[in-house]
């Protein structure tokens, strides 16, 4: 099987190298299209033996599994493209949470999927959310989650759900990435102890952390309760922390829902267009 992968900004190359570094995918088995040549064809400097093609129509005819990696208006922009050129049995994916499975099938004559990754695939590691149309072909289906197996822990997840997932998956990394870096500048501010120093320290309790969880030693509860000794330091930290951290992910959730139902509306408005063309 050939994929393309269409649109190498951040996550198109994510997909390239989990795709390829996990050898789910084979180089010379990847079709490679960027609307700026040139910033595709820098790729082959790490992956020599993909393919980086001029012309999108050049990718469709390839390619089995299409990804369409681009923000959600120009994955529909995309979509209305390819409408003329891919044939019924390939399967153009989205990889945005805003541009549904119902959208795609509105356009294309192909089959359909919605594949959202996640940074940490980069390592090999994190999940991979799916949705799929009732009609999708189970073949495909089977072979797109093994794929994803190779790099990733692959979790169908409905319509309803897919934003807060994304929230998780997705968007996780960042949120986190804040929260500790908030830790390491109260560190330095409370302390003194240099930036770098605890930078070092935070990040390898992270990396220790998820191994305790890799090998499933503990879970989010017993770890805590492992640490916070009764009477202890960790205790009162944590009464600090529930005073000051009460109800933040709420606000999080609303502000990224928010933002996804605003584009979803704009979404739905430019594929009813089309579909009354």
């Amino acid at each position: 099987m050939k994929w393309g992968i269409v649109g190498t900004g951040n996550m198109g190359t994510v997909l390239l190298h989990a795709l390829t570094s996990s050898q789910a995918v084979n180089q010379d088995d990847v079709y490679l299209y960027n609307r700026t040549f040139m910033k595709a064809y820098a790729l082959k400097k790490d992956y020599p033996k993909v393919h980086v093609v001029q012309m999108l129509d050049s990718l469709i005819s390839e390619c089995d599994f299409i990804l369409l990696c681009a923000k959600p208006k120009e994955i529909i922009k995309l979509a209305k493209e390819l409408k003329s050129e891919v044939r019924p049995e390939q399967c153009v994916i989205s990889i945005t949470s805003s541009v549904s499975v119902d959208h795609l099938n509105d356009i294309l004559p192909c089959q359909v999927a919605r594949m959202i990754p996640s940074i940490t695939n980069r390592a090999l590691s994190g999940v991979t959310l799916l949705t799929f149309p009732n009609n999708f072909d189970q073949e495909k289906k089977w072979m797109l989650l093994q794929t994803c197996k190779h790099f990733s822990k692959p979790v169908e997840v409905e319509e309803q759900h897919v934003r807060i997932a994304s929230d998780i998956v997705s968007c996780g990394p960042a949120f986190l990435s804040f929260i500790l870096e908030e830790m390491i500048q109260s560190a330095h501010k409370k302390t003194g102890i240099p930036v770098h120093q605890a930078t070092t320290l935070v990040e390898q309790m992270v990396v220790g952390f998820g191994k305790l969880f890799e090998e499933n030693i503990y879970d989010f509860s017993s770890l805590k309760e492992k640490v916070m000794v009764k009477g202890g330091i960790t205790g009162e930290g944590m009464i600090a922390l529930e005073h000051s951290f009460n109800d933040v992910f709420d606000e999080v959730f609303n502000a990224t829902h928010t933002k996804f139902y605003n584009e979803k509306d704009h979404i739905d408005a430019i594929v009813n267009e089309h579909n009354l063309k």
